[in-house]
């Protein structure tokens, strides 16, 4: 229905929870967007959380089933501020389909982005400033553990880590990318989603393309097993992408590049 309202030059949004629209309707929507007729596709409960459903509904592998489509940009924002800038962005700015991924969880960020913040494609925004290595990562409970992990991390080690806020989950400006890598010789990827397939792969893939010397190490880090199921701060907790599980393993590979 979307694609033949869209057919029709309206702009159709289709919404469902993430781990439904990027398995079942896969093929329609690869078809939609070959067509070069534009939908808005919404997936809400996206990533890891809520844990209690269990792996049936968490949904992460739908950067990886849906990052290949021809025609179809995937973001996913952090904050209220950024939702309003990427759907200006997705209704008024481009002419390809899009997939907003939503976490739909409440989560206190511990930064702000200004109140005219606009988007690029591609490009990203520096939360936390640092010189030793950089992280990127989006989406609220990601990038809220990574900002309070590297705060810990610069406190007990004194380790500077820059974080970067990248909405774009298969889009990458390169020219940007090696501005904000720089000479840092550690390049760190989270991902609310399986590290197979998600950002991660798409950014060390950049990174190893742009030529960069030194030649920086790439870590990625998120879900590398089947998704757990428990209470957000137990699941969390497993996978290792709480705060604590951050500083943990961070704290591991640092010392090995800075």
């Amino acid at each position: 229905m979307a694609c033949g309202m869209a057919r029709r030059g309206a702009l159709p949004v289709a919404h469902s929870f993430a781990c439904f629209l990027a398995a079942r309707p896969n093929e329609q929507i690869y078809n939609q967007c070959s067509e070069s007729s534009k939908v808005i596709y919404v997936g809400s409960l996206a990533g890891l959380l809520p844990g209690g459903p269990g792996h049936s509904h968490q949904s992460v592998r739908d950067i990886s089933a849906l990052g290949a489509v021809p025609n179809l940009i995937l973001v996913e924002p952090c904050t209220e501020v950024e939702v309003k800038a990427l759907v200006h962005f997705l209704v008024n700015r481009t002419a390809e389909s899009s997939y907003l991924r939503l976490v739909s969880l409440g989560w206190p960020v511990p930064f702000s982005l200004p109140a005219d913040y606009s988007v690029e494609l591609g490009r990203g925004t520096i939360v936390r400033d640092g010189s030793d290595a950089v992280a990127f990562g989006y989406g609220p409970w990601l990038l809220a553990n990574a900002y309070e992990a590297a705060n810990a991390i610069e406190q007990t080690t004194g380790v500077d880590i820059r974080l970067v806020n990248l909405p774009w989950l298969n889009r990458i400006d390169r020219s940007w990318l090696r501005e904000i890598v720089g000479d840092r010789r550690l390049v760190i990827t989270l991902d609310n989603h399986y590290v197979h397939g998600g950002q991660g792969q798409m950014l060390a893939a950049a990174v190893a393309e742009l030529g960069l010397e030194p030649t920086p190490r790439v870590v990625r880090i998120g879900v590398t097993e089947l998704p757990e199921c428990g209470t957000n701060e137990e699941v969390l907790a497993h996978h290792g992408l709480d705060v604590a599980g951050l500083v943990k393993r961070l704290t591991h590979v640092l010392p090995q590049v800075v």
